[in-house]
């Protein structure tokens, strides 16, 4: 059976890199097409097609680490967090081109995430859904992010892992990849809910509680707790280096306030204004390119938060795609809330499941999905607000 699995995931993985050339290819299609070249492509006009928006930030501090990293006299990179930079800087020791490094990391690790969405999928499902789910997220919309120098395929490459290894009780890889999760996203640390929910459900504590098994809540739910504490040291490495860069732990949120315009707000306040822009400017590059899409993302969280429920998915991943929802719809200036949805892996999951059960509509979603990724790929090669 172990071997059987293996061969599984390798071809899983397999795929999942074809698919990334594929899509590569298709790009190179769409830059001729679209394009103004007056001579033959060369490689800098294909790594100049993904480096898009936050790329350059990205490469910037992992060349020149955060201390380099200045603008107007200011560290305004400390909001992009270290992992991923650090990851192309060391790969760049190897093949000497900071781009290309980057995306061979997001690549791989997109390759590695539909290989454990490929397994949790299975373990809660079956195969079969399990390939619809991975389709299903390959295709999406905003996929095409996945292979570009942005950390969507690194962070859900660890969610995936992470989500597996918390269903299968191995809590010193929980505590690993969440530290590292911790480490590339301020999502990161939404997987603490996640645990909570899992020993929570798992370990059965209304039950306990009502029979006062002290002991068995301590052994199945308190102890397991604090062996995944430490992936908190992630979001806590990140603080330090604020620390060390401008003597502020914090100093991201300030960055991110005041230069970048973004900061927690109520929820309903996110909602009023994408639904505002999205009923003004519906018919603008920029409408299309960002209030459509988060608009009709809002409808679809709270359709697939519904249906979870209703399946009784497990709580850990109903608990972590709801704060996940909550905390990409808290921002007083969501750009980017399409791409984000890219990580949200119950999400895909379930919409999986779904979709597993009514083919048709499924084979029509994944159509649809296919369609516009293609096309909000080559509105990115365009310079539009795809972010």
């Amino acid at each position: 059976m172990k071997q059987v699995l293996e061969k599984r995931s390798s071809r899983v993985f397999a795929c999942a890199i074809g698919f990334r050339i594929f899509v590569y290819f298709c790009s190179v299609i769409i830059m001729c097409l679209f394009g103004d070249y007056q001579k033959p492509l060369e490689m800098n006009d294909f790594l100049d097609a993904w480096s898009r928006w936050d790329t350059v930030n990205y490469i910037n501090i992992s060349e020149v680490g955060y201390e380099g990293a200045i603008e107007n006299g200011q560290h305004l990179f400390l909001v992009f967090y270290p992992l991923y930079p650090w990851l192309i800087r060391t790969l760049n020791l190897f093949v000497h081109n900071s781009r290309i490094a980057a995306m061979m990391i997001s690549t791989v690790c997109f390759a590695i995430g539909c290989v454990y969405l490929d397994k949790i999928t299975t373990l809660e499902f079956d195969r079969r859904c399990a390939t619809k789910t991975m389709m299903l997220q390959a295709v999406f919309p905003f996929g095409f992010f996945f292979g570009a120098i942005m950390t969507e395929s690194l962070f859900f490459a660890l969610s995936a892992m992470f989500f597996y290894y918390l269903r299968k009780h191995r809590f010193f890889e929980v505590a690993f990849v969440g530290f590292l999760a911790c480490l590339t996203r301020n999502q990161g640390v939404l997987l603490i809910i996640a645990v909570i929910a899992e020993l929570f459900e798992s370990g059965q504590l209304l039950k306990r509680m009502k029979g006062n098994d002290w002991k068995g809540i301590f052994t199945e739910i308190i102890w397991p707790g604090i062996k995944c504490m430490p992936m908190i040291g992630g979001t806590l490495v990140y603080m330090v280096i604020n620390y060390m860069i401008e003597g502020d732990p914090f100093r991201f949120l300030y960055y991110q306030k005041n230069h970048w315009g973004n900061r927690l707000v109520p929820i309903w306040d996110t909602l009023k204004y994408v639904s505002s822009y999205t009923a003004q400017k519906w018919y603008t590059p920029e409408g299309m390119a960002l209030w459509v899409p988060e608009f009709v993302l809002i409808f679809i969280y709270i359709a697939v938060i519904a249906y979870g429920i209703k399946i009784k998915i497990s709580a850990a991943y109903l608990w972590n795609l709801i704060a996940y929802f909550l905390l990409t719809y808290s921002s007083s200036w969501l750009i980017s809330g399409a791409r984000y949805t890219l990580c949200a892996v119950p999400l895909f999951m379930i919409t999986g499941q779904f979709i597993t059960k009514h083919e048709r509509i499924g084979k029509i979603l994944i159509g649809l999905s296919w369609t516009l990724m293609i096309i909000y790929m080559t509105g990115y090669y365009q310079w539009k607000q795809i972010m």
